[in-house]
């Protein structure tokens, strides 16, 4: 009887599927039975991993999070378009959008504007300090200064000379930082500008952004974020109305020698028709001609620069901010803080399965080590 060779080989696959699949199941057997016998150590890991679950929730110092969204202003001033061609001609500066768009967001990331906000004055328990020197006491950084390597710690953490021996009492001026003092604002500033400062354009095509401040403090993150806020929008107001006062200026200066000159020219004329009484000579009339050009041509430029001064107050006088405010911080502002029973239960399973896992490796080993046993036997 001839049997074929492919359904031998067909047979000689089933038989070996079948002893895998027996396999596997008998070393699914093995393992589950050897990790129930050693239930307790995982019973105990698991209890383990929820308590320092428990502990670690509750340690756990959160982050606080204070977010503003604001939307900055895309159009620029209304007067800009009523300047005539002569203001053009006289070289005078009409933009008002200097800080607009993505120019305002990089004012955010200037360490200029962290120091001044820095700098800005907080009120607890009826005693007034900047937010640089309650955030220094916040975060504990002269909590070791009673230590004989305070200095050095501190020296080697922030890079900056001693923060024990330097303090920012409230109300000095800043340009009368000592080189000490200029060092570790620096430093802050530059940690902060770093982890604590987030600022981005929510949507190029739109006019929103979002600005955060993240703190293990959470009054420092809520006044921080308000007093940065405040620091630009003043920066930008002043730094607006200088430029609209200063093209202003410029225009009354203008307008003032015109007028000076269309003076000088009504008295010539004046005066000149007091000396020369009998018209009857035609140079005369030239003469008077010649006044009264100068007349009209400096009672017309005088007249536009004039018009061209009342369109640039009005246009700083309904001037609008540039940053409106949508969303602001409150309290409680939001964290990371850690549920203890959702924290517990997600150590104790990490724990518990590592412990599994761990059980399933010390098995393999012992297997390992009882077939070479039982080889060395056989031989």
């Amino acid at each position: 009887m001839n049997i074929d060779l492919e359904e031998l080989m067909k047979m000689d696959d089933a038989q070996e599927s079948k002893i895998s699949f027996a396999d596997i199941k008998k070393v699914i057997i093995d393992y589950w039975s050897y990790i129930w016998s050693k239930k307790w150590f995982v019973v105990v890991a698991v209890v383990v991993g929820i308590v320092l679950g428990v502990i670690n929730a509750y340690t756990y110092k959160p982050t606080y999070t204070a977010t503003y969204k604001f939307s900055i202003e895309s159009k620029s001033g209304g007067g800009g378009g009523g300047l005539s061609a002569l203001s053009m001609l006289a070289g005078i500066n009409s933009s008002s959008g200097t800080f607009s768009g993505d120019n305002l967001v990089e004012l955010f990331r200037s360490r200029s504007m962290v120091e001044m906000a820095l700098l800005k004055p907080i009120v607890l328990d009826g005693d007034t300090m900047n937010l640089l020197e309650y955030k220094i006491l916040a975060d504990s950084l002269r909590l070791k200064c009673d230590e004989e390597n305070a200095k050095e710690e501190d020296t080697t953490k922030f890079h900056l000379p001693s923060i024990c021996d330097v303090t920012f009492p409230y109300g000095q001026d800043r340009e009368s930082f000592s080189r000490e003092q200029d060092s570790i604002l620096m430093g802050i500033t530059a940690e902060m500008m770093k982890k604590n400062i987030e600022i981005e354009k929510i949507d190029k095509k739109l006019s929103y952004a979002n600005f955060s401040v993240s703190s293990k403090d959470e009054v420092f993150a809520k006044e921080f974020s308000s007093a940065m806020i405040n620091t630009v929008f003043d920066f930008y107001l002043r730094s607006k109305r200088e430029n609209t006062q200063r093209n202003i200026d410029e225009f009354q200066s203008r307008a003032d020698s015109i007028r000076k000159e269309l003076n000088k020219s009504l008295y010539a004329a004046a005066h000149y028709r007091d000396l020369n009484m009998n018209p009857s000579k035609s140079v005369l009339g030239v003469e008077q001609l010649k006044y009264q050009t100068d007349i009209q041509i400096n009672t017309s430029a005088y007249s536009e620069i004039v018009k061209n001064i009342e369109v640039m107050k009005l246009d700083m006088a309904k001037s609008e901010p540039l940053i409106q405010e949508i969303d602001v911080p409150r309290y409680p502002l939001a964290n990371d803080k850690k549920g203890k029973v959702k924290t517990g239960i997600k150590y104790g399973f990490a724990l518990g399965f590592l412990t599994v896992i761990i059980l399933c490796g010390i098995h393999f080993v012992q297997g390992l080590c009882k077939e070479e046993t039982d080889n060395e036997t056989a031989e």
